[in-house]
């Protein structure tokens, strides 16, 4: 009898141990997924320090000033949309940004229901029925999920950064910065436009929709060829070791 009973406790203690693993792992993913949410909220609610807080980096400064571009733009351009159709009304909405179709109810339900696929205890994604690409998320060192976005994962640092400074810039290093000024340029230039164009309305300087769209589309077509044009004049590598 004592060993039965011994059995039976061995068996409570594996099922209780079970237990408090998976609400464990239930805790952790209604983590990432309210992280997720919250990262949309904040981007439709244009609130640019919880966007800030939720958008994750590598330590680095070149990752930390994408992130504030990312962040300038997309307050600029969502108070832009408020602006436009608090103004205009529906003819206003020819200036929305597109983010509430990120967070629709659908979408907000499939993302609250959504598996979440652990790749380690730090990197998690989610990944919504129909789509062929994936929400990722990692938690900072103050254990907080963070959304993981491309066009801030994508910016790293210059070679350069990590050694001593070259007695004379290589060509490589010459056509990176060049790249690097051009794209802060335009998006200066992006910014400045969605701002400009946002205060022109409200004042009443703009009086109507079409011709502040008309004025936001030149000065937006104005600045990507710009950019265009200066990096068709950055020499090629070839060129730049022959000078």
């Amino acid at each position: 009898m004592k060993l039965r009973v011994a059995h039976l406790l061995i068996a409570l203690a594996l099922l209780s141990a079970g237990a408090r693993a998976a609400a464990a792992a239930d805790e952790a993913d209604t983590a990432v997924i309210a992280a997720v949410l919250r990262f949309i909220d904040a981007l439709e609610a244009a609130d640019a320090k919880t966007l800030e807080q939720m958008i994750s980096i590598i330590e680095s400064p070149t990752q930390e000033q994408a992130r504030k571009t990312f962040v300038d733009l997309a307050v600029a351009q969502k108070n832009l949309e408020k602006t436009a159709i608090a103004k205009f009304g529906d003819e206003g909405k020819q200036f929305r940004c597109g983010f509430e179709l990120i967070a629709s109810a659908a979408d907000r339900k499939a993302i609250a229901n959504a598996k979440v696929h652990w790749d380690d205890v730090r990197y998690a994604h989610l990944l919504l029925p129909g789509e062929v690409s994936w929400i990722a998320v990692r938690r900072n060192p103050e254990n907080q999920w963070q959304v993981t976005l491309e066009t801030v994962e994508n910016e790293e640092e210059p070679e350069n950064h990590f050694y001593p400074p070259l007695l004379y810039p290589q060509p490589g290093q010459l056509r990176s910065e060049r790249f690097a000024a051009i794209k802060a340029k335009r998006n200066a230039a992006v910014l400045e436009a969605f701002r400009s164009t946002a205060a022109r309305i409200e004042s009443g300087e703009l009086s109507n929709a079409a011709a502040a769209y008309a004025e936001l589309l030149g000065k937006l077509t104005a600045a990507s060829t710009e950019a265009a044009k200066a990096r068709a004049a950055i020499p090629s590598r070839w060129k730049d070791r022959q000078q």
